[in-house]
């Protein structure tokens, strides 16, 4: 078995005898007419631990059975075509949705809106600040339209929450449009990466927390707390081996949103340390 990971730069084994034996190699780089598929590291980036200067290399394994390609997924809305009379392009192979505001919003009709198109973040925090946001901007447009269809509690609600009204119709367009052409929040970027947020999450959180009218030292401990908690456990996935049961997962937590910060109840990884030790 045979993992390729573009951040991995050496070939690696995982396992012992009488165990499949994985092989984490680096990116693959092609498949040539033989079937053999090649995989090649990064071109000579500095120095190892042992102060010798890192070559690229390149590895072939021919007589492979089968490929399962993990290349994502694309975005498709099956309810939206011609006859909807509303723009919107999400090509097979991009990754991305356009045109939108904040990864949220139709820019030209801000009524539609697609919650959860952000990946590589923690989801559901995530979604709910984005649905408050969708929630607040219809009943601010709504009571901008007509002051009747709110009840005084409703718009009493809006005026003390804050809520921060969406950007004129040409700001949200040229916005939509740099999104959609920036390949993500980090350069260089990819067309695949455009709903890429990874840590930029937190801020895309705060912001949609001041859009949504949310936003106070209870919310921003809140997203801080959930930040601390994603990097620890990021932190403990990166310790297990391909292949091996996501222990990191069985990592049980008490939130102690006040200070930003957490107490860790149970982890099984911890445990095994103490033992070694």
């Amino acid at each position: 078995v045979f993992l390729s990971d573009s951040g991995c730069e050496r070939w690696e084994e995982f396992g012992t005898k009488g165990e499949n034996v994985v092989k984490r190699v680096p990116r693959t780089s092609w498949i040539d007419d033989e079937g053999g598929v090649h995989f090649s590291s990064s071109a000579s980036s500095g120095e190892d631990d042992d102060g010798s200067t890192q070559k690229k290399q390149e590895w072939v394994v021919k007589n492979v059975d089968t490929l399962i390609f993990c290349s994502g997924y694309d975005y498709d809305f099956p309810f939206i075509n011609e006859k909807s009379n509303l723009e919107l392009s999400f090509p097979p192979g991009e990754r991305r949705v356009q045109p939108l505001y904040e990864q949220l919003w139709h820019a030209q009709y801000p009524s539609v809106s697609f919650i959860g198109l952000p990946h590589s973040v923690v989801p559901f925090p995530l979604f709910e600040l984005q649905a408050n946001a969708v929630v607040s901007q219809l009943l601010l447009q709504s009571s901008s339209l007509s002051s009747s269809s709110l009840t005084e509690k409703e718009t009493e609600g809006l005026i003390e929450s804050q809520v921060v009204p969406l950007p004129s119709l040409q700001e949200r367009m040229e916005k939509a449009r740099l999104d959609a052409t920036s390949g993500g929040p980090e350069s260089p970027g990819r067309v695949q990466d455009t709903h890429f947020l990874g840590s930029h999450q937190w801020d895309y959180c705060l912001k949609m927390a001041k859009i949504g009218g949310v936003y106070d030292e209870s919310m921003e401990n809140y997203i801080a707390t959930n930040k601390a908690l994603y990097d620890r456990s990021g932190k403990e996935r990166k310790q297990i081996l391909p292949g091996k049961k996501d222990k990191y997962r069985e990592t049980r937590f008490q939130r102690d949103d006040k200070n930003q910060t957490y107490r860790i109840i149970y982890s099984e990884m911890e445990e095994e340390k103490s033992t070694v030790s």
